[in-house]
């Protein structure tokens, strides 16, 4: 899987990849999560180094009213692909009810 991203990323162009890093870093939406209306699913592995499940799904959960979370145990930063079998029976689950 870690060889699978690196090829991914070495298709990117470097100047835009860089911007897009920078942007994820730099960018706030706090202020715009309050006001999400729609049903809305958070799944997020808290075993995420790169981005720690404390500071970023559970904050999404609680910032955003009636969403619904899963957290899974041991997932890592792309649990969607690691933990691909539970992240698509969630996100399933999720979209028929």
């Amino acid at each position: 899987q870690r060889r699978e991203a690196l090829a991914l990323t070495e298709q990117a162009d470097q100047h835009a990849a860089l911007k897009a890093m920078q942007a994820f870093g730099t960018t706030d939406f706090r202020a715009d999560l309050p006001k999400v209306d729609v049903p809305a699913l958070v799944v997020h592995g808290d075993g995420d180094a790169t981005v720690p499940f404390e500071g970023s799904g559970a904050r999404t959960h609680a910032a955003v009213a009636g969403s619904r979370l899963h957290v899974i145990a041991g997932g890592p930063h792309g649990c969607n692909v690691s933990h691909a079998d539970e992240f698509n029976r969630v996100l399933l689950d999720f979209l028929a009810s």
